[in-house]
């Protein structure tokens, strides 16, 4: 394969510029859409607040288990574009589709039929479950459409609509907002329904975009779906996407898990740790923001690259998609240490927090960059095929850094949050530093390989249906 002329370097960074700028919009959306909603279940009551974060936690779980088929459907989409099977693409697309209708439908009718069972499992109090049991069964509806959404948009991003999912981002958290204000705090006629019509409005919402989402893909896509798309999943397109997706939402489910372990580690550390917890790691979301935009991109170009046989110019890519990612996230870093504590003091009456918040930050100053290893390559390997060996050795470190070390060093050595912090550090230092150089010795080219040609397979497979 010839090396890229500079003007074809100068093509490839402008493309990863235009298929990144519309991704970081959306997770900005995401982010001001979540603040917004808290704020607003905030001038309900606080018991409205408890509902609302509890409900998100558990739409957390199962947006996990969703991401079996979306990220299974944006890798092996990308595959066969970059291979030029676009019938292939587009059946890909369709047992997409297919697949998350199903699991949306099994996810929602797990939780509208037993919601008390799984807010007590959360220790919701037992005063909220009047509030939280109607508002869960209205969101359980709008799960299963949330699940169909989000293979959709990532099927849209995987043929490189990255625009136009950001402006469907954009309609739905509009029409959130536009239904659940007047709903929430009563206008006119109307009723104020509280946190319910938050439920409501996001329930609205999503169904609207699913919608126009079914428009967009027979518009930008062809692909028009049909009633048999309801209820036929194919075994040969679902087998390639549960090949990729089963493997990397294991690893997210995993890492959720170890997770929501040292979050109950820091509850243990009092009032001040646990407030520290919330705003770093909400820091953190914005900080990344940058550096999940460019990974994403990354991922959708090397599906492309790989299907296409182009592991050289992969490569290429990954190599300046680390440069922007370690810069990013450097910068954002210590900007976040030098102007975050000062500003949580302006608010906070103790003043423990900024002190600890500042110690925090210091430490993100190396673990962000492990982290933004760890998003970018993980991304890139997926791309290529290579998922089953960041999948394992993620969930080893995940348990060993990011659990047992920080249990050591945060309760058992008394080191508190900074020890946890610590466990953090070396769980993203450490799978940053093994995919690196698992990308960087090419084991994962054998992979890309085997990805092209079962890409290949599936051509001349669809190429004989039609």
């Amino acid at each position: 394969m010839q090396r890229k002329s500079p003007a074809g370097e100068k093509h490839a960074e402008l493309e990863l510029f235009s298929l990144s700028w519309p991704i970081f919009v959306e997770m900005a959306l995401f982010m001001l859409i979540g603040t917004l909603g808290l704020w607003m279940a905030g001038q309900v009551s606080a018991a409205a607040v408890a509902v609302f974060g509890m409900a998100n936690q558990l739409r957390t779980v199962f947006d996990r288990i969703f991401r079996v088929v979306s990220m299974g459907s944006s890798v092996v989409v990308t595959q066969s574009r970059g291979a030029g099977d676009a019938a292939g693409a587009q059946a890909l697309a369709r047992a997409g589709f297919s697949t998350s209708l199903w699991l949306g439908l099994c996810a929602a009718l797990l939780v509208g039929a037993v919601p008390e069972w799984l807010l007590r499992v959360l220790h919701l109090p037992a005063e909220l479950m009047a509030m939280a049991v109607p508002f869960m069964r209205v969101i359980a509806v709008a799960m299963a459409i949330e699940a169909v959404n989000i293979t959709m948009f990532a099927v849209l991003r995987a043929f490189t609509f990255t625009k136009v999912s950001m402006r469907m981002v954009l309609a739905m958290n509009v029409l959130h907002v536009l239904v659940s204000a007047p709903l929430v705090f009563g206008v006119g006629p109307l009723p104020a329904l509280g946190v319910m019509g938050l439920a409501w409005g996001q329930l609205a919402s999503r169904a609207l975009v699913c919608g126009l989402l079914v428009w967009m893909w027979a518009r930008h896509l062809g692909v028009r779906l049909r009633l048999l798309d309801l209820v036929h999943v194919p075994r040969e397109p679902l087998r390639a996407i549960l090949r990729i997706g089963l493997p990397s939402a294991g690893e997210k489910i995993g890492f959720r898990v170890c997770f929501m372990a040292t979050v109950a580690m820091a509850g243990s550390l009092g009032t001040a740790a646990l407030a520290v917890h919330a705003y770093a790691m909400q820091i953190n979301g914005i900080v990344n923001m940058v550096v999940n935009a460019v990974a994403s991109g990354v991922e959708i170009i090397t599906g492309h690259l790989v299907g296409a046989g182009r592991l050289r110019d992969a490569n290429v890519l990954m190599r300046r998609a680390l440069r922007i990612c370690l810069v990013a996230s450097g910068v954002g870093s210590l900007l976040a240490w030098l102007l975050m504590p000062q500003a949580i003091a302006l608010f906070s009456d103790n003043p423990e927090v900024p002190a600890l918040l500042a110690s925090i930050l210091a430490i993100e100053l190396l673990a962000g960059q492990g982290r933004a290893l760890n998003v970018l390559v993980t991304g890139g390997l997926r791309a290529a095929g290579d998922v089953l060996f960041t999948a394992k050795t993620s969930i080893y470190i995940n348990v060993l850094a990011g659990t047992v070390l920080a249990w050591l060093l945060g309760i058992h050595f008394g080191f508190g949050l900074p020890g946890i912090w610590l466990g953090y550090m070396a769980d993203e230092c450490l799978r940053g530093l093994v995919v690196l150089v698992r990308w960087q010795w090419r084991w994962w080219t054998p992979l890309a390989r085997i990805a092209r040609r079962r890409a290949l397979a599936r051509q001349r497979l669809t190429a004989q249906a039609s």
